[in-house]
């Protein structure tokens, strides 16, 4: 395909190196105490500069607007290393919203407290109204419906249509009907809410450092389009995940994948002559879908290497990105990405594991840790998310015109470089990523982060702080969270006999094509037409599984064969295999 949504193509750069929640559910939390007044909003953003010049607009948006305000700031920062744990499928007040946490407003610098739940919130259905629940289980027993159509029922009720272009009002309360209709017998599922002592890992580092409350995810819909904002600004005409057709296209040839057309942060990166890493728990991560990123040779494992590499005063990559492991053949449930079918402890060790390493690393003083996730998840949040910035494209299946945002995420912002307990109450989207790591290092803005906000503003602090605790508590019932991964060449599909079709997340067709690329890439190109019809052939999730256990393998070799070596220093170029 081509206009720029997906491409395949050839290899475009090489990486340079030299009490329990499963026991009776806590029904006592903190008081609340008031919600805070959320800020005004508007048709458009307003610029303006930290040192108080007059508000200007950004260029094409023709002013006038009253939206909150895109600071721009000019100072050097102290942040040379920028690290992001996108996690998934779970909303603020989902996770967050019986926190009570309380704390000095960022902007203002007045006592404040995040916009979170009373318990009087709600949504009717069939006559009947369910409120928002205190308790919410380990593993959900359903996963939420998060498409396009489902997020816009949630977002705008029962019987809602969208016409392209315009985009219903919101009021938030679809998210019970949506859910009784695909599961009748727990109408309530998207209203259980957790409570502070089944979070300790997340709630203690919110209340160390700062807390947004107005993070939404970059649109109304599901993981990959929300994923690849986070990326590259931006979802390209994907207003829903891509089909298996087109995920065949996309991943037909080696070194090929998802593009865009200004490209994505890593390309910015290489140009501006910055290097990058990534870590990851799967080996098949949903980045790896983005053209120049090869499994190969650009990815290394978190539980492996993470740890050891930041322990590195030589670590000198200014941008890491890390995914957790979404398990999804085994439907979520040794994966620690925080997927509703898999374990919120799980996750929660891996926020605890990624800010540990960083807390004891020498890069400490001047990093920057991102922890958010790519949506909602299908779960209740009571904050109408506001319109935004369109991107200029026009979704391929439902033609959403991309302006308006999502339901708000959770999103922890960690550095010694910013004041303890923060609450930031502005604007952030997946964009924001882009735009701080483009205003950071001087790199060529894309997609919509020329107006996003950035977290750059918050590192206010002329020196770092060092009282920031070296340890998070253990997650609640630590003894029962998956403490080491299994192999993959060990993994089980859940159900080997189950179609390949039956893949309602569409996860499991992206990382066979996922596969297939990384398979190309490390094999002779005579080799291929062979390749593709056998990955053509496959027809049930065991058969599947055993091919990626196949390329798996392949993949290690290939890795020590081109040289690549755990490093802190980005590797020296490896040599291009199957080339012959």
């Amino acid at each position: 395909m081509r206009g720029g949504q997906y491409v395949s193509g050839h290899w475009e750069r090489r990486r340079a190196s030299g009490a329990s929640p499963n026991g009776p559910i806590a029904v006592v939390s903190p008081p609340i105490p008031p919600r805070t007044t959320p800020l005004p909003t508007g048709d458009t953003p307003i610029v303006r500069d930290h040192r108080g010049e007059p508000p200007r607009h950004p260029p094409g948006t023709g002013g006038g607007g009253g939206g909150d305000p895109i600071v721009r700031d000019h100072r050097k920062s102290k942040i040379k290393h920028l690290f992001v744990l996108m996690l998934e499928n779970r909303s603020f007040d989902h996770m967050l919203g019986f926190s009570g946490i309380t704390g000095t407003d960022a902007v203002t610098g007045r006592p404040t407290a995040i916009d979170g739940l009373t318990g009087a919130e709600s949504n009717a259905y069939g006559g009947v109204t369910y409120p928002v629940l205190r308790g919410a289980p380990d593993r959900a027993p359903h996963d939420p419906p998060h498409g396009f159509p489902g997020v816009l029922e949630q977002l705008c009720g029962e019987g809602t249509s969208y016409a392209s272009g315009a985009y219903p009002p919101i009021n938030n309360s679809g998210y019970v009907s949506v859910h009784a209709r695909s599961h009748p017998e727990a109408p309530d599922g998207a209203m259980h809410c957790f409570t502070p002592d089944q979070l300790p890992v997340m709630t203690a580092l919110a209340r160390e450092f700062v807390v947004c409350d107005r993070w939404f995810c970059s649109m109304p819909g599901p993981t990959e389009p929300n994923r690849w904002f986070v990326h590259a600004a931006t979802a390209g005409f994907f207003d829903e995940s891509p089909s298996h057709r087109e995920y065949a296209e996309a991943f037909s040839t080696p070194w090929s994948g998802i593009a865009f057309r200004q490209g994505t942060i890593f390309d910015r990166l290489r140009e501006g002559g910055h290097k990058w890493r990534i870590y990851a728990c799967d080996s098949f991560p949903n980045v790896a879908m983005l053209k120049g990123v090869s499994r190969t040779f650009d990815i290394d494992d978190f539980d492996d290497d993470f740890a050891e590499d930041v322990a590195s005063p030589s670590y000198d990559a200014a941008y890491t990105f890390i995914e957790p492991s979404y398990d999804a053949f085994s439907e979520y449930e040794g994966g620690n990405s925080h997927h509703p079918l898999g374990s919120v402890r799980a996750g929660e060790l891996l926020i605890k594991r990624t800010y540990e390493a960083l807390r004891r690393s020498p890069l400490w003083e001047s990093s920057m840790l991102v922890v958010t996730y790519d949506e909602h998840g299908g779960f209740y949040d009571h904050v109408v998310p506001p319109a935004t910035r369109p991107t200029g494209s026009r979704g391929r299946k439902y033609g959403f015109t991309f302006d308006q945002l999502g339901p708000r995420v959770p999103a922890i912002i960690v550095s010694p470089l910013v004041p303890r307990n923060l609450i930031d109450h502005r604007v952030y989207e997946h964009s924001s990523i882009v735009a701080t790591a483009a205003r950071l290092f001087g790199l060529k803005e894309i997609g919509r982060s020329p107006f996003a906000s950035d977290l750059k503003p918050l590192s206010t602090l002329d020196a770092p702080r060092s009282d920031a605790p070296m340890t998070l508590p253990n997650p609640a019932g630590a003894a029962l969270t998956r403490m080491v991964k299994t192999p993959f060449d060990r993994a089980e599909a859940k159900h080997p006999e189950r179609e390949l079709e039956d893949d309602p997340t569409g996860l499991m067709a992206g990382t066979i094509r996922s596969g297939l690329a990384q398979h190309l890439e490390v094999t002779p190109p005579a080799e291929h037409d062979a390749i593709r019809a056998r990955v053509g052939a496959l027809r049930t999730q065991g058969e599947a599984l055993d091919y990626l256990k196949e390329v798996h393998a392949l993949v290690q070799a290939a890795r020590q064969q081109a040289g690549v070596r755990r490093s802190a220093r980005v590797r020296m170029q490896p040599q291009q295999l199957g080339a012959g």
